[in-house]
């Protein structure tokens, strides 16, 4: 156990985890009520650091404060950095394969991404299915239903939720779905003008902004849930 019972359950909780755990606590609940709003693979490790650093309804006012806090420290807000790729070493501020490999390997609680095209050659290939391995981790992939390989990625990421365009009443083709991102965790978006493909990661030159977020990573997370047999259908 860490020396410093805080610091260990600081590290270890997402901001969004923190908030809703202060949330039900203020509201009068127990902290049995509180650990329904943490992922039940993470309920178990987030109860012994509960635990650790006495934080629960007999000591509701300090303990929710705490969490506060936690929640506060973690929810780093509106902070914006470009990442680019370009052929050899031009690109000087950011490299768009090691941010979206490193918010993938950093991701505790979700990853939610889209693209246009998906390929096997894509670094993300490999580090989506990784990272649909993990414990705890859910995995959400939007892509369209023609330029993506749907079937191919879903088959790729077993583990992973795999959606792409449907075709509306009427129409004769599947919608188009352009836009790409990486979502972590409710928190950091990337959003890129590239696919998921080895041109778009390392040799065309490409723009993306990572966003420190966390209105706008829930925001946009929301809206493409509610898209679900709209917009997008499930792979099976």
């Amino acid at each position: 156990m860490s020396a410093d019972p805080y610091a260990e359950l600081g590290a270890f909780l997402t901001a969004y985890e923190a908030q809703r755990l202060a949330a039900v606590l203020q509201s009068g609940g127990t902290i049995g009520q509180a650990l329904k709003e943490v992922h039940a693979a993470r309920r178990t490790e987030v109860k012994r650091l509960l635990t650790a650093a006495k934080i629960g309804a007999e000591q509701r006012d300090n303990s929710v404060a705490v969490l506060r806090a936690i929640a506060g420290a973690r929810a780093v807000r509106t902070a914006i950095t470009p990442v680019w790729t370009m052929p050899g070493v031009e690109a000087t501020t950011g490299r768009l394969t090691s941010e979206a490999q490193r918010i993938i390997d950093d991701a505790r609680m979700s990853i939610v991404c889209s693209s246009f095209n998906f390929t096997p050659h894509s670094g993300m290939w490999t580090a989506l299915k990784n990272a649909a391995a993990r414990p705890g981790l859910s995995v959400t992939v939007y892509l369209d239903a023609h330029a993506g390989s749907p079937a191919a990625v879903a088959a790729q990421l077993p583990k992973a939720s795999v959606l792409r365009t449907l075709t509306p009443p009427g129409a004769l083709q599947p919608l188009v779905s352009h836009a790409k991102f990486i979502i972590v965790d409710r928190a950091i978006v990337l959003l890129t003008s590239a696919n998921f493909s080895y041109s778009a990661e390392n040799t065309n030159i490409e723009l993306g902004l990572l966003v420190h977020d966390t209105s706008l990573a829930t925001s946009i997370e929301a809206l493409m849930r509610s898209k679900h047999g709209i917009l997008y259908e499930k792979v099976i």
